[in-house]
């Protein structure tokens, strides 16, 4: 690692290389505000990064870019071939980086490797090699892939942008008009209490460590369930809050929106449109959609209930396996899928009996609504123990507050 400590949101470096971006910007030379982003983004992930990495690293965006070159604005039958070809290249190579415990106990798995971002990274690469063909209307370059690729400020934490999107961000970077210089400082203010100030106070009472003592109640179970739900929210939208309203500060206002109130969710699809909403789109885009497609063509009407309770399991197999490298993510994401599943089967079962009118009626009813959002939170509580914590932990601090 090069000898500065690494940068990080809440660090004076991150807030250097942010008033740096926002100083180009706003001067006379912000035509180059490409490039001045490329060497802010490159300088933040150089903080994170040994020798190793950088070889590892240029493994991983190296081959996609020439590959994607060369795709660009090309609709032949070979531009398809090309794109799988590279795709599995970087899945494969982002599980041998990102070390899945899940994966065995394989000693080529055993390296030193460490690349921060690099799940992000791998969204902005398959995008570009999928949508390549289609955006030959778009500049493309070193300069513009770098950029999008390791935008410093989506590269912790996202939101996950289209490239379609950065382009035309890039296009009016400058100095915002002053009221809307002035709201975008107050939404950095107010991410910043909420992700630096407030949601630590909710990381420490998470503790599932709490429930282990003698004399824990049901009052310390409520606080521990409910905690870490608040402090994941409040730490991500505020990093969310933090960076878009540095670009917004750029003048760059195409950074998508992440959160829409997710606890307010009446159902689980309801929340994954909610929670995290770029990589629910990035999601449904790339991995439910053309996998139920596949599915639904290639088989019989009468298999594809089936059809689409697989596509979900592996849908959130990939959102388990994307949040984290362990089996409690795993576990996350199937038990989301599972949820999704009965609660599919259930509004059927509603539907069937109720009418499809009643049905709607039914479920709009405020008590109904309620209840459905209470449930839906809960569940999302509990399952979100999973992050912080292990399968074993977990089950065993239960165990013993319950017993």
């Amino acid at each position: 690692m090069i000898g500065i400590d690494p940068i990080s949101a809440d660090s004076l470096a991150f807030a250097t290389v942010a008033f740096g971006v926002i100083a180009l910007a706003w001067s006379r030379a912000s035509r180059w505000f490409p490039i001045g982003l490329a060497i802010a983004s490159l300088v933040v992930l150089a903080t994170w990064l040994r020798p190793l990495d950088i070889a590892a690293l240029a493994l991983f965006v190296g081959p996609p870019y020439f590959a994607i070159h060369q795709l660009w604005g090309q609709k032949q039958g070979s531009a398809t071939r090309t794109a799988i070809v590279v795709i599995v290249w970087e899945v494969l190579l982002f599980i041998y980086l990102r070390k899945y415990e899940w994966v065995g106990d394989v000693s080529w798995l055993d390296h030193p490797v460490a690349i921060i971002g690099l799940s992000y990274m791998l969204f902005r690469v398959i995008h570009l090699i999928v949508e390549a063909p289609n955006m030959g209307h778009l500049p493309f370059g070193p300069l513009n892939y770098l950029s999008y690729i390791f935008a410093f400020w989506t590269l912790l934490s996202g939101p996950i942008q289209r490239y379609e999107a950065f382009v035309q961000g890039m296009s009016t970077a400058g100095r915002p008009a002053p009221d809307k210089a002035l709201a975008a400082a107050h939404r950095m203010v107010n991410g910043l209490i909420k992700a630096f100030v407030i949601a630590p106070v909710f990381l420490r009472s998470s503790d599932i460590a709490a429930l282990t003592s003698a004399d824990a109640n049901w009052l310390d179970f409520a606080i521990v369930l409910y905690s870490y739900p608040i402090y994941l929210y409040l730490n991500f939208s505020g990093y969310t809050d933090i960076v878009i309203a540095i670009a917004r500060l750029c003048g760059v206002n195409t950074l998508p929106e992440n959160f829409n109130r997710p606890y307010l969710a009446r159902n689980l699809p309801d929340f994954w449109s909610r929670w995290h909403m770029s990589f629910g789109t990035w999601i449904r885009h790339y991995v439910f959609t053309p996998l139920s497609k596949f599915l639904l063509g290639a088989t019989p009407p009468a298999a594809h209930n089936t059809m689409l309770a697989i596509s979900v399991v592996v849908t959130f197999f990939v959102v388990g396996a994307w949040h984290g490298t362990t089996l409690n993510f795993l576990i996350f994401g199937l038990l989301h899928a599972g949820a999704i599943i009965v609660g599919a089967f259930y509004g059927g079962i509603l539907k069937s009996i109720l009418g499809k009118k009643r049905r709607k009626e039914f479920e709009s009813h405020i008590v109904v609504r309620a209840l459905s959002t209470v449930l839906c939170f809960h569940f999302v509580a509990a399952t979100v123990l999973l992050f912080p914590n292990s399968v074993s932990s977990l089950a065993s601090t239960l165990t013993q507050f319950w017993g």
